[in-house]
């Protein structure tokens, strides 16, 4: 329907318009709903609520659960072994065969090592003789005091001891209950008798 011209009528192109015009309008719409339209949701994994982070403690500031040092090296109990050692052997030292390699193991290099081992020292004089002793009762009966040191702890303790000394003129029996005061000191790697006097 074209006019003598060859172009469409004005009547033409008013209809074209109006039957576009609400296709377009409808198509329009159609794409604002889509746009509109919230994005399908992908079903996640259900996530348990996380836990909050507890800080983490530095291994150098954890409290150490090992005991604290004792400020001697060994504690009162021990320093009490240690005398008790030495009583129960003083039956093998100062008798028959006198052993001295015994006496090194519980005696340090000291004032009680050079009076057990010098040459007018005690286990000398007792071969001299003929003579030894023998012990029915020697023990520790408690502790009085411990002082620790880190190279010399000593131990005041109460000790009874029934002893014999047996000679050529006959056997002499003694029974004493007495404090001893014991000085300690480590040597090669173990804590030993040092001296030992009267209190």
């Amino acid at each position: 329907m074209k006019d003598s011209s060859g172009g469409f009528s004005n009547q033409q192109a008013l209809l074209v318009l109006l039957i576009c015009f609400p296709v377009g309008l409808i198509g329009l719409g159609l794409v604002v709903i889509l746009l509109q339209r919230p994005a399908p949701q992908i079903a996640q994994p259900q996530q348990q609520p996380s836990q909050p982070l507890e800080p983490q403690t530095p291994a150098q500031s954890l409290p150490s659960l090992s005991p604290a040092p004792f400020p001697s090296g060994l504690n009162e109990l021990q320093a009490r072994a240690i005398v008790e050692e030495w009583l129960s052997v003083k039956p093998q030292i100062f008798a028959s065969p006198f052993n001295t390699e015994l006496a090194g193991q519980v005696v340090a290099t000291g004032p009680l090592w050079t009076d057990l081992t010098k040459t007018d020292g005690s286990i000398e004089w007792l071969k001299k003789n003929n003579s030894y002793y023998s012990y029915a009762t020697i023990k520790v009966n408690d502790v009085i005091r411990f002082l620790p040191s880190p190279s010399m702890p000593s131990i005041v303790v109460s000790v009874s001891e029934d002893s014999v000394l047996h000679s050529p003129r006959g056997n002499k029996a003694s029974s004493t209950t007495s404090n001893w005061l014991y000085t300690l000191k480590e040597e090669g790697g173990r804590w030993k008798i040092w001296d030992y006097r009267k209190q």
